[in-house]
């Protein structure tokens, strides 16, 4: 068996299903895992179905992230490579006028979901001795966006997940690291009724592709934290070094 093995959540669409693409291209037993299945089997028809597990899953359910696994990894000598956590959803507008069930969604997916996969895939992890665990996370975590206040809360989470379990894995060889692209084109960021005026001024002009070459980097060479595109990357960059009151002024511009 091919001992390189991947598991990608929200796999169906977007990052999630460029960055199998990729990987399926690069030799890899690629674990396809999304909430709806018939989604998973439409977008890969043209992979070779030796090479692929597909799975229905619910990153908030943890009895089912665990069987996932559990599955996925039985036929990879009970071990993972590298676990992708890319499920995510977004929520644009006004604090206020958001279902507060839409809220109470947005973080558990985007952090529960994390959590979920993580703690289920540690054991095949574990095993390895050389994993990787890659959390997708968002350039809204260097400083909480108006009109993406729980998506944004959600990203700080993640980023700080990163960071504490960079930390406490290493003494089992895991290592966990995250990605933060500024928006990308894809379908979460299109189907959203709202705008917010962040990403009306910055606009959304990287790809799918470019986010996957960054995911492939952390594969190879991970870092705690990688940045997308070069312009956020000297944002981020100079968030990290700026005082808070200037960075407060940024975001107020931004969103005016």
């Amino acid at each position: 068996m091919n001992s390189k093995n991947v598991l990608i959540t929200g796999a169906a669409s977007g990052i999630g299903l460029a960055t199998a693409r990729f990987l399926h291209k690069k030799g890899y037993i690629v674990g396809m895992a999304d909430l709806s299945l018939s989604s998973l089997k439409d977008v890969t028809q043209d992979f070779d179905a030796s090479t692929i597990r597909l799975y229905e899953l619910d990153v908030t359910n943890f009895q089912q992230s665990k069987q996932v696994l559990s599955e996925f990894c039985a036929e990879n000598n009970s071990s993972l490579s590298v676990l992708i956590n890319n499920a995510g959803i977004l929520e644009i507008g006004l604090f206020e006028k958001i279902d507060n069930e839409k809220h109470a969604r947005t973080l558990n997916v985007n952090v529960m979901g994390v959590i979920n996969l993580c703690q289920a895939a540690f054991p095949y992890l574990k095993v390895n001795r050389q994993a990787t665990v890659i959390n997708m996370n968002s350039a809204s975590s260097d400083y909480g966006v108006p009109e993406l206040s729980s998506y944004s809360a959600s990203k700080f989470a993640v980023k700080s997940l990163t960071e504490s379990l960079e930390i406490e894995w290493q003494k089992h060889g895991i290592k966990v690291c995250d990605v933060l692209p500024p928006f990308i084109a894809t379908h979460m960021v299109d189907s959203q009724q709202n705008s917010a005026r962040v990403l009306d001024r910055m606009g959304v002009n990287l790809t799918t592709e470019e986010v996957v070459k960054v995911i492939f980097k952390q594969i190879e060479s991970p870092k705690t934290h990688r940045t997308v595109g070069l312009l956020y990357g000297m944002l981020h960059r100079l968030a990290n070094i700026s005082p808070f009151f200037i960075n407060r002024f940024v975001m107020r511009f931004l969103s005016r």
